[in-house]
C-alpha cells in the first residue's frame, strides 16, 4: 500500500527481459536448487523528507545505481509513503552475477559486514549532497548514536502495518515502546538543557570572578611607640673631669 512508483535497475550486461519485474524474479527462483536459498537483499533506506518528490526519486536512483547496480547486481526498487513524514525506499538485490546469457555464479562478498557499512556511509554522502544541492541546511549521519557521542536511546521501526493500525487509533506494543523511547528522549534533552545552561552559568561567574578589580590595601593601624622628645633619643652626654673641676665636684655630678 501507499506506493509512489518503482524502477528495476540493470547492469549494462544484463537482458533486457530481466527489466520486467515478473521475469526478474521468477529466473532468480528458477536458479536456485536449494529450499532455503537467498533469493536476494532487502535494503530500505529513509528518504529526507526536505525533498520533493522528484528529488527522492532522483537521489534514490543515483545511489542505487552507484553504489549497487555499478558492482553487478539488479535493482528492484519501490517507493513507499512519499506524502507522509516517512518516507523511504525499499530496494531489492540480486545475489548472482549476470549477463547477457542470464545469472552466474553467486557473489557472497557482497553480504559482507564491511559492505554493508560502505553502503550505509555512501548513503550519508548521497542523501547529504541531495540536501544541499536542494538549498537544505538538515544533515544525516550513517553512524550509530553511541559513536556520534550522542547520549540518547535509538528509535524503532515501526513498519507500514503498525503505522496504519495506530493511524486508526488501535495501540499497538511496538507503537507503546516507541512513545515510551520519545518521552525518555524527551525528559533527557530538558534535563541536557539545564545541566548546559548551569555550566554556562557557573563559567560565567569564573570569569566574573577573575576580572574584578584587587580591593585597595587596607592601612595599618597597629600602635607604634613614639619618642617623647626629641632629647630622649639623643645619646648621653658624657661628663669627665676637667683640671678645673675638682675630684669631689665630679663625684658629686656623677
Amino acid at each position: 500500500s501507499a506506493i509512489y512508483g518503482s524502477d528495476v535497475l540493470l547492469p549494462e550486461n544484463a537482458p533486457e527481459r530481466l527489466s520486467d519485474r515478473s521475469t526478474l524474479w521468477n529466473e532468480v527462483e528458477q536458479g536456485e536448487k536449494r529450499k532455503d536459498a537467498q533469493l536476494s537483499r532487502e535494503v530500505m533506506i529513509a528518504l529526507p523528507v526536505e525533498l520533493s518528490h522528484l528529488e527522492k526519486e532522483t537521489l534514490t536512483r543515483g545511489y542505487v545505481q552507484r553504489e549497487f547496480v555499478e558492482r553487478g547486481m539488479i535493482a528492484d526498487v519501490c517507493y513507499h509513503d512519499f506524502d507522509s513524514n516517512n518516507p523511504h525506499a525499499h530496494i531489492m538485490l540480486t545475489m548472482r552475477t549476470v549477463d547477457e546469457n542470464g545469472f552466474g555464479k553467486k557473489q557472497r562478498k557482497w553480504n559482507r559486514k564491511s559492505e554493508i557499512e560502505q553502503h550505509r556511509k555512501a548513503w550519508a554522502d548521497h542523501a547529504n549532497a541531495a540536501l544541499e544541492k536542494a538549498g537544505h541546511d538538515a544533515r544525516i549521519d550513517h553512524r550509530s548514536l553511541e559513536a556520534q557521542g550522542i547520549d540518547r536511546e535509538p528509535q524503532i521501526h515501526l513498519g507500514a502495518k503498525v503505522m496504519e493500525m495506530e493511524s486508526r487509533g488501535i495501540r499497538t506494543r511496538v507503537g507503546d515502546e516507541s512513545r515510551r523511547i520519545s518521552q525518555e528522549n524527551r525528559d533527557l534533552a530538558r534535563q541536557q538543557v539545564k545541566h548546559k545552561q548551569l555550566q554556562r552559568q557557573i563559567e560565567a561567574e569564573k570569569t566574573a570572578a577573575r576580572v574584578s578589580p584587587e580591593p585597595a590595601p587596607v592601612p595599618d593601624k597597629t600602635p607604634t611607640l613614639e619618642q617623647s622628645s626629641t632629647q630622649s633619643a639623643q645619646p648621653k652626654k658624657q661628663i669627665h673631669p676637667t683640671p678645673e673641676r675638682s675630684q669631689r665636684d665630679w663625684d658629686l655630678e656623677r
